[in-house]
């Protein structure tokens, strides 16, 4: 992948990065005004997901949100996870604008971002909350571990989990697109599959954490969250980091195994070649070149 001119890059797409800028600020306007009325198109897809999985039946309720009065659950605006939708919304544009050369792919780009931003916030507000009826069964507090704490872990967990796995799949998109948009497709041999393999940048990995750290503990800082909550704000700071560098280091070392897997593979297919060549086998052996990457 050609190498990016951050300057340039920066002067060409100043007035997308403000868009993305307006709508995200335009979003969290939005929430933080917004009562369930206004949340339906967050709240209304979500219950009704939970309500399919779970067969617990809700109700919507004006001014509070969708209730289950036998199970004693509302999906409430705090459900919202708005914020969420903020998060993914600004990385997968911010990280996958670059990969398009022309003005119609970029708009195209902010709009699936978007779409996708909000289909993921669905998928991981119905996962926290299935998990979260199911934990509040099992009774998991005890001592310190209050079933306040323990509801706000699963959604540190959960929410940073499926931002994580978005940026995998978005990574995975633009790296297709920027090698189709630049020069024509280079030719290698095995041997450089592999070691391309094991020079793919772990620092991309902390791609995530940097926009779930900047939305959910940058910007309350910067509004004063830490002089007006105090302790409070300190200790959901510690669970934040905790929790999300535990996810993150989960997932790498299911990355390392799987790319170690791979190379492996790899490997085994390119000795099994040169020996099939060194018999003098009729079948000729064609190496295809796939992007791996997780």
């Amino acid at each position: 992948m050609a190498k990016i001119d951050i300057k340039q890059h920066l002067l060409d797409n100043a007035v997308y990065y403000l868009l993305i800028l307006l709508a995200a600020w335009g979003l969290k306007h939005h929430y933080s005004r917004a009562g369930a009325e206004e949340l339906a198109w967050v709240l209304a897809p979500t219950a009704g997901l939970v309500e399919l999985f779970s067969g617990i039946q809700f109700a919507y309720e004006a001014h509070t949100g969708f209730i289950s009065r036998e199970c004693r659950i509302i999906i409430a605006p705090a459900c919202a996870g708005v914020n969420f939708l903020i998060i993914a919304f600004c990385m997968a544009t911010f990280s996958g604008l670059h990969a398009f050369a022309r003005h119609r792919a970029k708009l195209v780009w902010l709009c699936l971002g978007f779409m996708s931003a909000y289909l993921l916030t669905i998928l991981a507000n119905t996962t926290r909350i299935l998990i979260s009826i199911y934990s509040h069964q099992i009774d998991l507090q005890t001592g310190w571990l209050t079933a306040a704490r323990v509801h706000r872990l699963e959604g540190i967990v959960i929410y940073f989990f499926f931002l994580s796995l978005f940026y995998m799949i978005i990574n995975k998109i633009t790296y297709r697109f920027h090698d189709r948009a630049g020069a024509a497709q280079k030719t290698l041999e095995p041997h450089g599959f592999i070691e391309a393999d094991k020079r793919k940048p772990a620092r991309t990995d902390l791609i995530p954490l940097g926009w779930y750290i900047l939305i959910t503990l940058g910007v309350p800082l910067a509004n004063g969250s830490l002089q007006r909550q105090g302790p409070r704000f300190a200790e959901h700071s510690a669970m934040v980091l905790a929790a999300s560098a535990a996810v993150l280091l989960i997932m790498l070392l299911v990355r390392t195994i799987l790319q170690r897997i791979h190379i492996r593979r790899r490997r085994f297919e390119l000795k099994m070649s040169k020996r099939s060549e060194v018999q003098g086998s009729p079948y000729q052996v064609t190496y295809v070149h796939m992007n791996y990457k997780i």
